[in-house]
């Protein structure tokens, strides 16, 4: 037993020496790496200016008419035409889904405002030239008729000579459906 216990002691004597002076070896490797990706740009603008700081405004002048029944610059019942609103997201690198939104709006009774077409589109991710612009367009529209209606006389004359105001608000966010 005393010489068992004497080879122990001689075999952990070993193994510590080995340990300690280096000819025992563990095959040891290491690697450290660096990855970069680029964030896809984004960029909206309304009527040129970027639509994080774009309050944009359409007056008389913006409006295409195709029937116009006032004189001076002013609109009167019966008269119709569309105002474009022209959004371009080219320099955006995701598809872009644009919302067009109408806000409340007072205006005499007959005469009506909406968004042409949807107002939710996607821009999609494009590189050929203009591919990313589109339009918003709103239709005008106020109803008249040479017939006498005494019941929107009282509407139209509160009306007169008044601004009348339409809200819009364009709403740009990056479509999250992607490509593969």
């Amino acid at each position: 037993m005393k010489g068992d216990k004497k080879i122990l002691v001689l075999a952990v004597l070993i193994l510590l020496l080995t340990v300690c002076f280096g000819s025992y070896a563990i095959y040891r490797s290491s690697a450290t790496g660096t990855g970069t990706l680029k964030a896809a740009a984004w960029s909206v603008k309304v009527k040129d200016t970027a639509i994080s700081s774009a309050n944009f405004d359409f007056g008389f002048d913006d409006i295409t008419w195709t029937k116009l029944t006032g004189y001076n610059k002013t609109i009167a019942p019966g008269s119709t035409g569309t105002i474009t609103i022209p959004v371009d997201a080219t320099g955006s690198e995701v598809d872009v889904i644009l919302t067009a939104e109408l806000g409340q709006a007072t205006l005499p009774a007959g005469m009506s405002v909406s968004i042409d077409g949807n107002a939710t589109r996607t821009i999609a991710y494009s590189t050929t030239e203009d591919a990313m612009k589109t339009n918003v367009v709103l239709n005008i529209q106020w109803l008249g008729s040479e017939e006498d209606d005494s019941s929107k006389d009282s509407s139209d004359l509160t009306a007169a000579g008044t601004n009348l105001s339409i809200p819009v608000t364009l709403t740009a966010k990056q479509s999250l459906t992607g490509h593969q």
